[in-house]
């Protein structure tokens, strides 16, 4: 704005000149003429340039409106609750089955203990027939007599014992007569087939020493049965030990 101005001051003062330079001549007068135009032209423009410059000027100078502010809502939203895990159920647990036990198949040892004697029921003895007189002869030439000792059976000597005890070492005999027996009837095929086993006995022997009766326990093999029986076959008769009742013998025959 204060260009303009300068500029307004500039022009005007050329204009208060030029009429001295009119009263030079007519000279002077024709180029005032001249001039005229151009200084209508640059009033037109200043003025316009002048109005231009105050609507800038108001236009800049003008309040701006306020800007409204959008009126905000608090709104206070319930705590948020952690969400919490679901909880699978464990799987069941399998009922674990007890592994089964071996079973063993070899038939354990058992040491049976001593058995007691049994004492058999005595069997009604043959009443004695009447013996007929001898009729009496010429006698004749006295012969020897055989002894009495060569007609007793080939067993060991009576033990002269109570008539219903029974000596202590005699079921040690009967045992030890079993074992040799055995011995000498071992089943070698069957020992060599890897076959083991034990064959209990049971014997009832009388008076005598005569077996009255043998019963055997299998052992599970045929072979090891048969064995057994004839050892206790080859083992009789057995010493007589003199009492009034047949006694019964258990034990057996480990065969390994």
């Amino acid at each position: 704005m204060t260009s303009a101005v300068a500029l307004i001051g500039s022009n005007l003062d050329d204009f208060e000149q030029s009429p001295q330079q009119l009263e030079g001549g007519s000279q002077s007068l024709l180029a005032l003429q001249r001039a005229r135009p151009s200084y209508l032209t640059q009033g037109l423009a200043v003025g316009v340039y002048a109005l231009a410059l105050a609507a800038a000027v108001t236009h800049t100078a003008a309040p701006k409106p306020p800007v409204e502010e959008e009126a905000l809502e608090l709104v206070m939203l319930p705590p948020a609750v952690p969400e919490q895990p679901i909880e699978e159920p464990p799987p069941p647990v399998a009922e674990e089955t007890p592994p089964e036990e071996a079973q063993d198949l070899t038939p354990p040892v058992v040491e049976e203990p001593p058995v007691a004697p049994v004492i058999a029921k005595p069997q009604p003895k043959p009443k004695p027939k009447p013996t007929p007189k001898p009729v009496e002869h010429a006698k004749p030439a006295d012969k020897p007599q055989p002894s009495r000792q060569a007609e007793a059976p080939r067993s060991a000597p009576a033990v002269k014992v109570p008539p219903n005890a029974i000596p202590s070492g005699y079921f040690n005999q009967v045992s030890s007569r079993v074992a040799h027996a055995a011995q000498s009837t071992r089943p070698a095929a069957a020992l060599a087939r890897h076959e083991f086993g034990r064959v209990g006995y049971r014997i009832v022997i009388s008076p005598s020493g005569s077996v009255v009766s043998v019963s055997v326990s299998s052992s599970g093999h045929a072979d090891l049965d048969a064995a057994a029986r004839q050892a206790l076959a080859r083992a009789a008769p057995f010493p007589a030990f003199g009492g009034a009742h047949p006694v019964a013998v258990s034990g057996g025959i480990q065969y390994r």
